[in-house]
């Protein structure tokens, strides 16, 4: 069962042991999902500097980057396993992935985090939240980013719609005759 925001007690301890974890992986993770510091950094919303400082453990990540970086690596089929096999994953978040996906219909991604916590988040993390969810979409329908981008339309967080997937196939279906 997914757990009420309140009842997370993550000790400031517990944060700086998953983000020690993290950083000491990053340049392998990043180079499994064969992604420059300068492409990682735009998904997660940081500069490039900024992400090479905590690449070279000049500076310590904060827990939104933490994070963000976490929901792009746990979603990402070359980094996911590592993660969870390694105890970079924050589990006490989430709780077991079986019992999520059993509460939560997994296309109802605008559900997919607790009110409480989205309230608690802020525009970064909500961005790289977004990220995610389109590159994903992308990858699942062979879309570009441009046609994910169109299919979105400006939209934020929601349900992927059957109008949405038929405006995604029109313009496969025109990308497609245009290609012919």
């Amino acid at each position: 069962m997914v757990k009420d925001f309140n009842d997370f007690d993550i000790t400031e301890n517990a944060k700086e042991v998953l983000i020690t974890k993290l950083t000491d992986e990053l340049i392998f993770l990043r180079t499994k999902l064969g992604l420059s510091q300068d492409e990682l950094s735009k998904l997660i919303g940081i500069s490039r500097q900024t992400y090479s400082t905590l690449e070279t453990k000049k500076r310590t990540m904060s827990w939104g980057t933490y994070l963000s970086l976490i929901l792009i690596f746990d979603n990402n089929e070359q980094t996911h396993r590592i993660i969870r096999d390694t105890g970079i994953f924050p589990y006490m978040l989430f709780g077991s992935s079986e019992s999520v996906l059993k509460e939560k219909n997994a296309t109802d991604l605008s559900g997919f985090l607790l009110d409480d916590v989205k309230d608690k988040l802020d525009e970064q993390a909500l961005h790289a939240i977004e990220t995610v969810i389109m590159l994903e979409y992308a990858r699942c329908n062979k879309m570009s980013g441009d046609a994910v981008i169109k299919a979105f339309d400006g939209r934020r967080f929601i349900n992927i719609t059957e109008q949405d997937k038929e405006i995604a196939d029109a313009i496969k279906s025109v990308k497609s005759g245009v290609d012919s």
